[in-house]
């Protein structure tokens, strides 16, 4: 039995999920599948042009991983816009995933329900909750989205103190020296 996929972060649903050519027998054409996964390679990699190692951190993969699901989709694409294929975004973020509390293997499935672990085969399993970024990486990704550049560069994304570590995302425009550690009253510094 093959060993089904593991957990993928993916953080937002597609707009558009089927772009059709202007062709008239474009039906007699089989439609090209997209799974969600390579449409999130696609907009973490090429559309927000978030560094290979970066984004399959952020799909919760390998690199290996991220090159092999950011491949295919590049050559899905260019399948359709050179045949004129129909392109189909299918899957969506909230399949039900899975953990093994005995292994900790996690695991995600479109269409299939699990009542034990693939990989030790234990039955003491359970349904992981929808997972997000945490509210520094979902305001990188903003940032990015919006013509940022990246870590290192531009505005912080979140406020620390400097003394006792407690953060808080950046608000736009003010600064984080305005603000002041709820903890111990220490402004607080930008960071990413």
């Amino acid at each position: 039995m093959a060993r089904p996929r593991r957990f993928r972060r993916i953080s937002q649903e597609p707009q558009i999920r089927c772009f059709k050519p202007e062709r008239e027998d474009s039906d007699d054409f089989e439609p090209i599948e997209i799974l969600i996964d390579e449409f999130e390679a696609i907009r973490l990699r090429d559309y927000l042009d978030i560094q290979q190692k970066r984004s399959a951190e952020i799909m919760g993969v390998s690199q290996p991983t991220f090159h092999r699901i950011l491949s295919s989709a590049r050559k899905k694409i260019a399948n359709a816009l050179i045949n004129g294929n129909t392109l189909i975004i299918i899957g969506k973020d909230s399949e039900t995933k899975y953990e093994c509390n005995e292994c900790g293997f996690e695991w995600q499935h479109p269409r299939k329900e699990y009542k034990k672990c693939p990989d030790c085969k234990s039955t003491n399993i359970h349904i992981i909750k929808d997972e997000k970024y945490s509210d520094s990486e979902e305001l990188l990704l903003q940032r990015r989205s919006y013509g940022g550049t990246g870590l290192g560069v531009g505005a912080p994304i979140i406020c620390k103190c400097p003394n006792c570590g407690y953060e808080s995302p950046k608000t736009q425009g003010v600064p984080c020296s305005n603000n002041k550690c709820p903890e111990c009253e220490t402004p607080l510094c930008g960071a990413e």
